[in-house]
């Protein structure tokens, strides 16, 4: 892939990061700053943000018959954005970019994110509006599922990731670096005091897949209380 970029953009290429794609890295990662190889993964793909200069329709047309071979060969189509764009960016998605920032590998060029960030107040006012939406998706997944078990093992396994992601905002947001599901599941426990009994199971390492094969009916009244707990919880930031 390096060597595509350089192809099509060439001195353009101001920085090339591979970045997890949910915001949650398995036990056995280890974060930038340690020695030894980084494992991230969240799902079958690589995940990439390049920042480019002066990205234009050209380029797009130039790249665009390459990304099949990326994906054959692992990789998910890059995310690519201008300098001015990353830091527009920054505000209008803070909960997905807090978590490039956290979690990110820099491969090719300078830390797009070293003097960039993510404000408190903006991933505040996206948690608040992702754990609402969280919890009326399960209440509306789970009507729509209509009693079917596998239905319900399937919105439960879609809405890990996320649910995990939340969690580790949630986490950053209280001064917690959690970011595994040791970490994540201390911190809904021993700080937040959530219902384990419905988070744990999601909590895990689990792949979707696992968790589909999971007789998620049992405890998804335990994982929606908790659900629950966590957005009243966050309603409280604001009285």
């Amino acid at each position: 892939m390096i060597t595509d970029l350089h192809a099509i953009v060439d001195t353009r290429l101001r920085s090339l990061v591979v970045y997890e794609a949910h915001g949650v890295l398995g036990d056995a990662a280890q974060t930038p700053s340690s020695d030894g190889p980084i494992d991230l993964h969240d799902d079958d793909h690589v995940h990439t943000l390049a920042v480019v200069d002066h990205l234009g329709y050209e380029d797009l047309v130039r790249f665009a018959p390459l990304a099949g071979g990326w994906q054959k060969r692992g990789f998910a189509v890059p995310l690519f954005l201008a300098p001015g764009e990353l830091r527009r960016s920054l505000d209008a998605f803070p909960l997905e970019f807090s978590q490039i920032v956290a979690r990110h590998v820099v491969v090719v060029g300078d830390d797009p994110f070293a003097d960039n960030g993510v404000a408190e107040r903006d991933v505040r006012r996206a948690c608040e509006t992702q754990v609402r939406s969280h919890l009326l998706h399960l209440r509306e997944g789970f009507l729509e599922a209509a009693g079917d078990p596998r239905r319900v093992a399937e919105l439960v396994a879609a809405s890990a990731l996320p649910l995990r992601a939340l969690l580790a905002n949630i986490a950053w947001l209280h001064g917690v670096n959690a970011h595994t599901s040791g970490e994540l599941a201390r911190f809904a426990d021993e700080t937040l005091h959530l219902d384990m009994k419905g988070l744990e199971p999601l909590l895990s390492s689990k792949r979707p897949a696992q968790l589909r094969e999971l007789d998620a009916g049992a405890f998804f009244p335990a994982y929606l209380r908790a659900v629950e707990q966590l957005a009243t919880l966050v309603d409280e930031w604001t009285r």
